[in-house]
């Protein structure tokens, strides 16, 4: 059972995939101080101590970030002060102030070369300017910060939109080609599962620091999840027919400025240790997203 409720929550990147997905799920039982870009930017890390020099409260998550990887590849240096900069001085002023830091990270900070599941303990070897930043920045918030969580996620779906589930069922509705990549390996990972699973990290589990793997249970490519989505999609009543998926190679995206590393399939063995339960696996958490969208 949850104790400790009604905690003051900022949240950074509230507007995001994952940041409004958190807002929503805490807005009826804590205290929610959401922060969008305009509020604190986290392209001038500078600002960052006048910004939050008011604020009232108890637990700090940043969910905000640079994202993109071919972004990032253009703009190396803005990569650093957004995903790196910042949330290494966020740590250092939650410290100062006794607030509970918990900072998100990803999965692209592996290299991906390998087939085993990756436990917080794999060695980190970004492939690209994103990752780099994310892994510099998990360094430098855990260096500033030892208390601090830092908590990797992977391929999002959830009531944000805007991830896979979404992208498929666009494409299926309007006619357009079902290629999904079938060389590249994660776990898809339910918004709503991390908004619930951060809650017992920030309410009855306050002493867990460093990494943390945040996803769901199983591995997928993106064809797999494409696939799954579509299937679901039927099922529930969103398409009215099945559509079947064909397999694409990474190699066939000339277009993409930077690597993608091939193989991040993240081990939740040491969350599931802590919360006493595995959690579900991306299936079952995706039948629960696509069964909501059929009710909206």
């Amino acid at each position: 059972m949850q104790t400790n409720w009604n905690k003051k929550v900022m949240i950074l990147g509230s507007s995001g995939r994952l940041g409004g997905t958190l807002v929503n799920q805490y807005d009826q039982r804590h205290q929610v101080i959401p922060c969008r870009r305009v509020e604190v930017d986290l392209n001038q890390p500078e600002t960052l101590e006048a910004a939050l020099a008011g604020a009232d409260v108890e637990v700090v998550i940043n969910a905000a970030a640079l994202t993109s990887p071919d972004v990032c590849e253009d703009d190396p240096e803005q990569a650093r002060r957004v995903n790196a900069d910042s949330p290494g001085r966020m740590a250092a002023l939650c410290r100062q102030r006794g607030w509970r830091f918990i900072h998100l990270s990803t999965d692209y900070v592996f290299a991906g070369q390998g087939s085993a599941l990756l436990d917080e303990t794999a060695e980190a070897h970004p492939v690209n300017a994103y990752g780099r930043s994310k892994r510099e920045g998990e360094l430098a918030v855990l260096s500033a910060n030892p208390e601090a969580l830092v908590a990797r996620v992977s391929w999002l779906f959830g009531p944000q939109g805007g991830g896979m589930p979404e992208t498929a069922l666009q494409r299926a509705r309007a006619g357009q080609p079902l290629a999904f990549i079938e060389d590249k390996w994660s776990v898809p990972t339910s918004t709503v599962d991390i908004a619930q699973w951060l809650e017992r990290l920030f309410t009855d589990l306050t002493g867990v620091q460093g990494l943390l793997h945040l996803c769901n249970t199983g591995v997928a490519t993106w064809r797999d999840y494409a696939q799954v989505s579509l299937d679901l999609a039927h099922r529930h009543g969103l398409l009215e027919r099945a559509y079947p998926t064909q397999g694409c190679r990474l190699r066939d995206f000339p277009a993409f400025k930077a690597a993608r590393p091939p193989f991040t399939v993240m081990s939740n063995a040491r969350l599931a240790w802590l919360l006493g339960m595995s959690p579900d696996t991306w299936q079952v958490a995706l039948d629960r997203h696509m069964a909501s969208l059929a009710q909206r």
